[in-house]
């Protein structure tokens, strides 16, 4: 099927560099932005010091303690759904179809991830 495509490794290829030429200004921008955040903070409290004022409290950023469960359930939905992607495409050449796969498995894979981070603090339990 695809893997004989003769233009696949070409199509393979101008993917991936596309992808990275899409991700690297996010990503720099981001870190520019954060940079830019925290030398805007650093300024406020060298100020405050300078005159004598109390320092500032910065709000912390809430981090999820669940961020890795979350990406490896998304990794595992990704595994899941190329699987999928494959063995439709071999056994009924339903290629359309089975590439929907991927993003529902994905959100099942994060709506997996909510309800275990909203149970374990406390939130979907009902008080008696």
């Amino acid at each position: 099927m695809w893997q004989t495509d003769p233009n696949f490794n070409v199509v393979l290829i101008v993917a991936l560099v596309f992808s990275a030429i899409i991700a690297v200004p996010i990503l720099v921008g981001s870190l520019i932005y954060r940079n830019s955040q925290k030398r805007r903070e650093a300024e406020l409290i060298r100020l405050a010091i300078e005159k004598g004022q109390p320092v500032p409290n910065f709000p912390a950023v809430p981090v999820s303690r669940f961020g890795t469960l979350k990406a490896g359930l998304v990794w595992i939905a990704v595994g899941i759904g190329l699987i999928l992607l494959v063995l439709f495409e071999e056994i009924f050449d339903w290629t359309g179809i089975a590439i929907g796969f991927i993003p529902l498995l994905v959100g099942i894979a994060l709506i997996i991830g909510w309800v275990i981070e909203k149970n374990f603090n406390g939130e979907g339990q009902k008080g008696a």
